[in-house]
C-alpha cells in the first residue's frame, strides 16, 4: 500500500478516535448520577470539555504507539472494512431521519422537561434500540480493519465494553421516564443486533 494512502487512513482513524472515543466516557460520568447533573441542565455538557481534552491529548501523544503494530491487511480486510463503512453511512442516514441533532447530542437526558417526546419505534429504531451506538462501534471496527493497527482494534474493543456499561444505565433512565411504553419497546426490539425474521 502506498504511503500516502496509509497516512490518510491513519489520519482519519486518529481524527475519529479524537472526536468519538470520549463520548461513552462522558456518558459514564453522567448517567450514574443523572439526577445530580440535571440540576445544571445544559451546563452539564461542560464536563465533556476536560474529558475530550484529556482523551485527545493522550491519543495525539500516543499516536505512534497506536499505529506501531499492524496486522496483515489483504483484499478481505479491505472489503470488510469498506462494507462496514457503507453500513455505517446507511445507519447514520436512518438515525438522522428519526432524531434531531439536539436529541442525538443528549439534551433530553439532561433536560427532559424542555425536550418532551415519546418512545421512537419508527424507521431503524424498529430494528434496534441503539443504532447510534452501533454506528460508532462499527466505524471503529471498520477503521481497525482498514488500518490494520492493533491500537485501533484495542480502541474498538474498549468502545464496545464502554457502551455495554453505558447502555443499561441509559435504559434505566428511559424506563424511569417512559415507563411501560419503554418496557414494551425493550421487550420487542433488541439493543444492538436486529432479529432475523423469516417469512413463509
Amino acid at each position: 500500500m502506498t504511503n500516502w494512502l496509509t497516512s490518510t487512513i491513519d489520519g482519519l482513524a486518529l481524527a475519529y478516535a479524537i472526536l468519538f472515543f470520549p463520548a461513552p466516557i462522558f456518558w459514564l460520568i453522567i448517567h450514574p448520577a443523572i439526577h445530580f447533573w440535571r440540576r445544571f441542565g445544559n451546563r452539564s455538557f461542560l464536563v465533556a470539555l476536560p474529558v475530550w481534552v484529556v482523551s485527545a491529548t493522550a491519543l495525539v501523544l500516543w499516536r505512534h504507539t497506536l499505529f506501531s503494530e499492524r496486522l496483515s491487511r489483504n483484499a478481505l480486510t479491505w472489503v470488510l472494512g469498506l462494507a462496514l463503512l457503507a453500513v455505517v453511512v446507511w445507519i447514520n442516514r436512518q438515525v438522522h431521519r428519526e432524531f434531531s441533532l439536539r436529541r442525538l447530542a443528549g439534551f433530553p437526558e439532561l433536560n427532559p422537561e424542555r425536550h418532551p417526546g415519546g418512545v421512537v419505534r419508527s424507521g431503524i429504531y424498529a430494528l434496534v434500540r441503539h443504532p447510534r451506538y452501533v454506528e460508532f462501534i462499527l466505524t471503529f471496527l471498520a477503521l481497525a480493519l482498514l488500518t490494520g493497527a492493533v491500537g485501533i482494534f484495542l480502541l474498538a474493543i474498549v468502545t464496545i465494553l464502554l457502551y455495554l456499561i453505558v447502555v443499561p444505565l441509559e435504559e434505566r433512565e428511559l424506563l424511569e421516564h417512559y415507563g411501560a411504553d419503554y418496557e414494551a419497546y425493550a421487550r420487542e426490539v433488541p439493543r444492538f443486533v436486529p432479529r432475523l425474521r423469516w417469512y413463509d
